[in-house]
Parts: C-alpha cells; sequence; structure tokens
C-alpha cells in the first residue's frame, strides 16, 4: 500500500509540475530508478508466479504419459470391417443423387451396420448403407458404439443426449455421453450424425486439462497460445526484460556490477606429460579431455552412471552422489573422482590414465534391423584388424549434422511399432557416444548393436548418436576411437560364466560368450536374455542353436508377452527367471556378467547383493541410455 501510495504521488507532483510551468519537469533520476526498481520487482512477481504454474504443469507432463493426459487408459481402436460384396450390391448411388460436387464416398461397418460417407460441397453426409435414409444413431446403438472402444473393467450405466459440453472444445451437435462405472469415471461421447466416437473423458483428463489451461493460459480449454491472457503477458515479460536491462547498464555504468567471461585455466597430467588450456568455467573435466583429444573412458556419456572416467584430483574436491555410488571409499580418499562430474571453474588439474586407444575410419558395409528398435550396424576398418577384448566399446565421434528422426529403410514388419514417431529433421551438435562390439576379435569387421532412442517426455528431439548411426547408409564412413572399457571375462579355468542381458546389452554378452566358446576348453555358460515381447529378441536364434549343440544353457525370458504370440518359453522379469534357476546352484561357482536398461541392470544387481555374491565376481556394463 504505501509502495502505491507512494508511486501515485509521484505522478501527482510530475502533472502538477508540468501545468504550473515549473523548471522540473519530470522526476529526478534518483526518483525514476526506484520508480524503475519497484514496478521491475512487482512485474518479475507475476511472471514468477505464471513459471511456477509451468514448472507445476511442465513435471506433470513429464510424468503422466500421453494416454492418461487424453483420458485413453481405457481407449482401444475398434476393429475396421469393410462392407461384403453382398453389401456393397445393396447400396444405390440414387440415395445420394441430390448432393453437389461430390469428392469421396467412403463405406464402413458401424457395430455390424453397413454405414455410407459422402462428402460433397456442403460439407459430409451419412447415410444406412441398407436403406438410403439418412443415418441416425438411437441409444442403444450409441452405447455399442462407446463399447467397441472401451476395454476398461467398467459397464455403460448411463447415457444422456447432449448438443455441446466442455470437455469438448470447439463440437457442437447432436450426440450422446455414456458413462461408465469404472475407477476413472470414464465418459465416452459419439456423435449421433456420424456415429463416430468423439473421444473418450475420464477424472485424469480433467486434472490433464487445467494443467493444459495453466501451461497455455487459455482458461477456455482451447488450448490456443495466441489468446489475449498470453499476449498481455508477453508485453508484461517485454517490459521486465527492457526494465532488466535499464538496470543492468546502470549498475555496469556506476560500478555495482562487474561482468566475467570466466575462462580459467587447466592442467592435464597425462602419463609423463603436462598440457595446459583454457576453457569456459562451466565445462566438465570430461568435455574438455575430449575435445582436446585426450581419451578419456566413457561408457554413458557424460551421465554419470558408467563410473568409468574417473581422474585424480586433489583429495579434498567435494564427492558427489554419484562417486559415491560408483567409487570405493579407497579410491575417494585417494582423490579419484569422476570428469563428467566437475567443472573446470573448481578443479583447475587432474592426473589422467593414459590410454593405449586410436582413432579409425570406419566404412559401414551393412546396415539391418534386428528388433523394432535395434539395428546392427557392421563396418569395415579402413586401418585395418582391431585388437580389442570381448566387451569392450568404441566411441563413436558424431559430427553435426541435421539428421532425420525416422531411418530411411524400417521394415514393413516393424512399422507399426514406428507410427508414433513422426518424419523429421533436427540439428545437432557434434557428441560422443559409446557402443560395444557385438563380436569377439581381433577383426578388421566391426560389428554393433544400437538402438534407437526415441524422444521421451521433456525431449523434443530423438537420441543424437542412436538417431544418426541408424540413417547411415552403406558407404558411408564414421570415425571411433577405442578400444576403451574392463568388461572382460574374469579368469579362472574352474569358474562357471552366468551372463544376464536385456536390449540392446546383448552386444557385449555376445561377443564374451563368443570369446569364450573359441578357447580349447570352455567353460560352463549359462544366458538368461531378457525383452519384452518376441519381437524383440535379438540373435534368439543364433543363441537357441548353441543352445541345441549343448554349447551353452540359454533361456530367453519375455515380460510383455503378446496376446498373439505363441510363446513357449520363459515369461516375467530377466532376473526374477535367473534367480529362480540360482536357487537350484552353487551360487559361489559362478561369475556373473550383465549388461542391459538401466532398471534392468539395478534390479539385478541388487539381486545378486542379497543372494551375497562378492563384488569381485561381478562384472557389469552401464550404457547409461
Amino acid at each position: 500500500m504505501v509502495a502505491c501510495l507512494y508511486s501515485r504521488n509521484l505522478w501527482l507532483r510530475i502533472y502538477r509540475n508540468d501545468l504550473i510551468g515549473a523548471n522540473l519537469t519530470f522526476l529526478t533520476e534518483e526518483a525514476r530508478m526506484k520508480f524503475l526498481q519497484w514496478l521491475h520487482r512487482w512485474t518479475g512477481l507475476l511472471i514468477l508466479i505464471q513459471l511456477l504454474l509451468w514448472t507445476i504443469s511442465g513435471l506433470y507432463f513429464a510424468l503422466v504419459d500421453h494416454h492418461g493426459m487424453k483420458g485413453h487408459q481405457y481407449h482401444q481402436h475398434p476393429p475396421h470391417f469393410s462392407l461384403s460384396a453382398e453389401q456393397l450390391e445393396q447400396l444405390d448411388s440414387s440415395w445420394w443423387g441430390d448432393l453437389q460436387e461430390i469428392t469421396q464416398v467412403r463405406t464402413r461397418l458401424v457395430v455390424g451396420v453397413p454405414q455410407v460417407e459422402i462428402h460433397h460441397r456442403d460439407g459430409v453426409a451419412y447415410f444406412d448403407g441398407r436403406t438410403g435414409e439418412p443415418w441416425r444413431t438411437h441409444q442403444n446403438r450409441a452405447i455399442d458404439i462407446a463399447n467397441s472402444t472401451y476395454s476398461g473393467p467398467g459397464e455403460a450405466i448411463r447415457v444422456a443426449s447432449i448438443t455441446r459440453t466442455r470437455e469438448l472444445h470447439g463440437w457442437e451437435g447432436q450426440g450422446y455421453r455414456i458413462d461408465y462405472n469404472d475407477d476413472l469415471n470414464t465418459r465416452i461421447y459419439v456423435d449421433s450424425v456420424s456415429g463416430q466416437v468423439i473421444d473418450h473423458r475420464n477424472t485424469p483428463w480433467v486434472v490433464a486439462d487445467w494443467m493444459f489451461r495453466l501451461h497455455f493460459i487459455d482458461y477456455t480449454g482451447g488450448r490456443n497460445f495466441n489468446n489475449l491472457v498470453i499476449i498481455v503477458l508477453s508485453v508484461v515479460t517485454l517490459w521486465f526484460a527492457l526494465s532488466g536491462l535499464i538496470l543492468l547498464f546502470k549498475l555496469l555504468g556506476t560500478g555495482e556490477m562487474r561482468f566475467s567471461f570466466r575462462q580459467v585455466a587447466f592442467e592435464a597430467e597425462v602419463g609423463q606429460e603436462r598440457k595446459t588450456f583454457k576453457d569456459k568455467a562451466h565445462k566438465t573435466l570430461l568435455q574438455v579431455l575430449q575435445q582436446r583429444d585426450i581419451p578419456v573412458e566413457s561408457g554413458c556419456g557424460g551421465g554419470g552412471t558408467c563410473g568409468l572416467c574417473v581422474v585424480e584430483v586433489n583429495s579434498d574436491t567435494p564427492i558427489t552422489p554419484a562417486e559415491r555410488d560408483l567409487l570405493s571409499a579407497e579410491q575417494l580418499a585417494q582423490g579419484y573422482r569422476l570428469a563428467c562430474q566437475h567443472q573446470i571453474g573448481k578443479v583447475t588439474s587432474a592426473r589422467v590414465k593414459k590410454l593405449d586407444v586410436s582413432k579409425y575410419t570406419l566404412t559401414l558395409a551393412s546396415s539391418e534391423f534386428l528388433t523394432p528398435m535395434l539395428k546392427e550396424l557392421r563396418f569395415i576398418v579402413e586401418e585395418g584388424d582391431v585388437h580389442f577384448a570381448a566387451g569392450q566399446y568404441m566411441q563413436f565421434l558424431i559430427p553435426s549434422a541435421s539428421t532425420s528422426t525416422r531411418p530411411h529403410d524400417v521394415p514393413e514388419a516393424f512399422s507399426p511399432e514406428w507410427l508414433n514417431i513422426q518424419a523429421a529433421t533436427f540439428e545437432h551438435e557434434d557428441v560422443r557416444r559409446s557402443y560395444s562390439m557385438a563380436t569377439a576379435g581381433p577383426a578388421r569387421e566391426l560389428v554393433f548393436t544400437v538402438r534407437y532412442q526415441p524422444a521421451t517426455n521433456g525431449h523434443d528431439r530423438p537420441g543424437v548418436g542412436s538417431t544418426y548411426l541408424c540413417n547411415m547408409r552403406v558407404g558411408e564412413k564414421i570415425v571411433a576411437e577405442g578400444p576403451y572399457g574392463d568388461f572382460k571375462r574374469l579368469h579362472g579355468a574352474d569358474r562357471k560364466m552366468f551372463f544376464i542381458g536385456g536390449g540392446a546389452g546383448m552386444a557385449p554378452l555376445r561377443a564374451l560368450i563368443q570369446e569364450e566358446l573359441a578357447e580349447p576348453s570352455p567353460r560352463s555358460i549359462d544366458f538368461f536374455y531378457g525383452a519384452r515381447n518376441r519381437q524383440e529378441l535379438a540373435y534368439v536364434d543364433e543363441f537357441e542353436h548353441l543352445k541345441e549343440r549343448a554349447m551353452i544353457h540359454f533361456e530367453a525370458v519375455l515380460s510383455d508377452k503378446r496376446e498373439s504370440c505363441d510363446w513357449q518359453g520363459a515369461e516375467g522379469y530377466v532376473h526374477e527367471a535367473a534367480l529362480a534357476f540360482l536357487a537350484e546352484q552353487d551360487i559361489s561357482a559362478y561369475d556373473f556378467y550383465v549388461c542391459g536398461p538401466p532398471k534392468m541392470l539395478s534390479a539385478t544387481l541388487q539381486m545378486l547383493e542379497h543372494l551375497g555374491v562378492d563384488r569381485s565376481r561381478i562384472r557389469y556394463d552401464d550404457f547409461g541410455i
């Protein structure tokens, strides 16, 4: 209130001074600045409130899947049936002879009743395919139509005729609302003129609708960014930015604020060689080292999940949660840290292990989908054979490019899995991405399995590395560096080998098994491999063949088997199937090798810990997708 009175009195003084022709025709410099600061603060408060609303609604969008927001938890697509030859013969074009400029004629069965849809100059007309009368949807038929798109546990308990509803923005006409007695209070809207389901609504949709209103600042439900409220807020935000710039320049002019580019010096000791360079303070040690072509192991691309990018720094350097999980207490006490977890603005020097790796030019020889989202890529190395141990990986130097979100060669059999992935292109900077060899070495032909990483909640583009590699065409070249990694076989002729994998984790496990089977006296091998459904099993025929020859014990496990799938094998989570098998074995006789998606990897490692398996007998590869 005091601020408001102060502002009003200031403007009254301006107006009065102008009327009496006084020499003071405007506010003093100090008064103008105070008023500007007052207005800037209150404008900032309004914007802050809206930012909080955006944050809350944005978090909601990130946590809730699109089916939940659309109210489609119990939605199913009804089966599409075409008219029989006999039904087609009964159609008479005279039924729609009065319509002008017909552009399209469609036929379909609506809950068993033939329907004809005519697109003409004045709109769309619907006819009963039995009588030629205009289509009409009575109450019982509306229930049948709604039931054909409903997959929930409830039943239709109430039907109401409607002409408009707040839950269907922009729709008006004749229709029905069918209510179901399920846990989500599902409501299905049916258009009586066309006999089509307009949409599903339920309680989660109401929550999502309000989140959209708060996010779009459109409280009409239209989800339109070009509404009056957001235009006003845009003007207010523009004023906030301009007033902030005025205040910033004022502070800079008075010396109350100084600006720095924050370039800092960083020293790296690589083996016996010292290197010093400058870069931006916010960059991580891993970024700076890799950009200077100093090899550093990294299996997760700097995500802080693999624990490989170990460097030695001062022992008093702060310890991050990722380091407490991935490094031993002894390592931490000795000053070992993860290069991806610290910025050079705070850690100005580090000792880096010198690695025996090289850069190779790879030419793509073949590219083939193994599963709907997993591709096998075979490269020929221009420099000749690469000597590597099974389980190791290469860092691909993905160049900056404009890349398509959909590979050009998706097989027809896998196309249903790609229906929700829109074809587009996106720009990306150069990055490094790590992929394990899928065969044993040494070899001139390197084989990799690359899982396409689609855009997820909170991201507007798919994974850069996987998308670029999946889009490569035969004959194209790329540079890779390596080999890296210590995901290798443990020694011990009397030790049995137990492999647990899932998804793209097949690659290093396959290489390790190939390497072991090439030995004169290979050890006993048990391999449990998990996937969601049969289509996502990679190399399964290869391992079934090895099983038939009694070379390994192999079990494929499906966690989400489709109803149409003829599957006689194990079902459930792969680590649970492995646990059931191990319950009848001498666990102390095994060395364990684990690789797969993060959730599967975490669950398996926890299982092994509960079984009391010594950590020295476990090898795992975390590719951090």
